[in-house]
């Protein structure tokens, strides 16, 4: 028996393309239920279903992800309920990370790892798992049971190092 793909029942990129947005707005969709990050399912409906390589998917994802998040942010501002200390403490160390990352940490990595055999851990395939790694963290902390909820009348306290790492 032989395992048919996406890519073998659409024959043609229109088709993919189609089925893209289908992704994108049911990504959305579930995304404002659930409240999970964007970029996890973003990346891989860039990569599999729109056909770019993976280190231009993360760069449109971190796009993507941050113009909805500013978007979907205004009323939440409007009304009070972001708590800007928090915004900073997170926003400004994931700011200056991202930068890092994508200006040193990339293209520092070889566009093949290593090979093994007849394997080949490429560059792409190499951050590909990542995210698929990263899916998986993600979802286990979003299943497992919450821990109760802080007093309303304790300060919050950061972690500074921690947050840095």
């Amino acid at each position: 028996m032989e395992l048919i793909g996406l890519s073998d029942l659409c024959k043609n990129k229109k088709d993919m393309e189609i089925i893209g947005y289908i992704a994108a707005i049911g990504i959305g969709v579930l995304l404002g239920l659930i409240g999970g990050g964007g970029s996890i399912l973003t990346v891989p409906v860039l990569v599999y279903l729109f056909a770019l390589l993976p280190v231009t998917a993360t760069t449109y994802s971190l796009f993507i992800v941050g113009v909805t998040s500013m978007v979907g942010s205004v009323s939440y501002f409007k009304k009070g309920l972001v708590n800007m200390p928090t915004a900073i403490v997170f926003g400004i160390p994931s700011i200056v990370v991202v930068y890092l990352t994508r200006r040193f940490l990339l293209p520092w990595i070889p566009s093949q790892l290593f090979s093994l055999g007849g394997f080949v851990l490429s560059k792409d395939v190499f951050l590909m798992l990542l995210f698929a790694v990263l899916m998986v963290a993600a979802s286990y902390t979003m299943l497992k049971p919450k821990k109760e909820n802080l007093a309303a009348e304790e300060v919050q306290q950061f972690n500074y190092p921690l947050l840095l790492m």
